[in-house]
């Protein structure tokens, strides 16, 4: 039996091509006096909210939340249109679909199924955008001009080529899983990009393929892994450990007027037959995993212990809270509404969650390659028991 979806822990990532049009509904006054109540009373940070404000300055819903919430330590509270929190959830949006780096124009990710999967791929350089040297403008006004294709001069591994991408309304996957054998272990690797409500099938084909391979490993890459649903958290806890039946995993805690709300997530009665046992597993991390990704780390270390749930790469991001969403027509709001906390009531420190190794995100190799630094300090790791030099 899977779990209902329901509650989210967001840090959204947006990359190229994945613009949105924004709320087409008027900020109206009683909006806005909706909006401050809720950052009045279901807010976990209530109390510290500014009493004194004159909502007649806000015109849009992103602006009043920023200016009401509590910063710090809230980074995250949010707006958003229901077009934009539908995309997310269905995995859909519009462009090419890969995100690049801001200095150099390096692409560090390419979306699974976008247009641009398949052509473009994580260390390529973008040189020129249709035979113009490129730039950021150049490559966010081809991304929107649909159904017209671009040529991207690229270097990839020193050499010139042209690659011509396509932009367009698309759907994409968050999940891809294999098996490296090396010293006669199996290691299952998975990349995982977003707690989406759409990538569960995702989860559980990744783990029937591990399952019948019969891994002793499990490494999951959750570097770009800005959060999404605490069910589905749930769910890839489930598959990682089936030992635990009706235990806690974590739960959720409101502020002192909403106690009641807490919800508690636990480890599955029902099993589907692709579930795993893992004694320890193995994360790579950088400052953009966040929110669900930090939770499913934390849920895990009480029943595997700290030297058995390994993390790779750099801190965490430290978003140790999440909203569960309200909404006013077709405005989304995700105020800051608990602590999440695992089952022996720890929560992950604002600093984020320390590397167990450090290691960079190596953009010159594709992610799954055991050559990739990130995963090459993880494979050292498990079958040295301590960090490369």
């Amino acid at each position: 039996m899977r779990k209902q979806m329901a509650l989210w822990l967001v840090v959204l990532w947006i990359l190229s091509g994945c613009g949105s049009s924004g709320s087409t509904q008027t900020f109206t006054e009683d909006e806005k006096a909706f909006v401050y109540k809720l950052f009045t009373t279901e807010y976990l940070w209530y109390d510290q909210v500014d009493t004194d404000v004159d909502t007649s300055l806000f015109e849009t819903p992103d602006e009043m939340v920023e200016a009401l919430r509590v910063d710090p330590p809230d980074h995250w509270s949010f707006s958003m249109t229901k077009d934009e929190y539908e995309s997310f959830v269905n995995q859909e949006t519009s462009g090419f679909g890969f995100g690049y780096t801001t200095s150099g124009f390096q692409i560090y990710l390419v979306r699974i199924g976008a247009p641009a999967w398949g052509k473009l791929q994580r260390g390529d350089t973008i040189v020129q955008v249709n035979h113009q040297d490129v730039t950021a403008t150049l490559i966010h006004d081809a991304s929107e001009a649909l159904g017209t294709p671009a040529t991207f001069t690229i270097l990839r591994q020193g050499e010139s080529i042209d690659v011509t991408v396509t932009p367009d309304i698309y759907t994409y996957e968050v999940t891809d899983a294999h098996v490296l054998e090396l010293n006669g272990t199996k290691i299952g690797f998975m990349r995982y990009d977003a707690f989406s409500g759409n990538s569960v099938a995702e989860i559980e084909a990744a783990f029937t393929t591990f399952k019948e391979a019969n891994i002793d490993e499990l490494v999951i890459d959750m570097r770009y892994n800005g959060g999404g649903d605490v069910s589905v958290a749930s769910i890839l806890l489930d598959n990682i450990l089936s030992a635990y039946p009706g235990q806690e995993q974590f739960y959720l805690d409101w502020n002192d007027n909403y106690k009641y709300k807490n919800e508690s997530y636990a480890f599955d009665t029902e099993f589907d037959g692709n579930e795993l046992n893992m004694s320890r597993v193995t994360f790579l991390v950088t400052q953009n995993s966040a929110s669900a990704s930090e939770l499913v780390i934390s849920a895990l270390k009480p029943y595997l212990g700290d030297e058995n749930v390994i993390t790779i790469g750099e801190n965490t991001h430290g978003k140790n809270v999440g909203m569960s969403g309200r909404v006013y027509g077709e405005d989304y709001y995700f105020l800051i509404n608990f602590y999440v906390r695992n089952s022996d009531g720890e929560t992950t420190p604002f600093e984020g969650i320390p590397p167990t190794c450090e290691a960079t995100d190596d953009l010159n190799h594709l992610r799954g390659d055991s050559n990739e630094t990130m995963l090459s300090t993880a494979l050292y790791y498990l079958f040295n028991h301590n960090c490369p030099n």
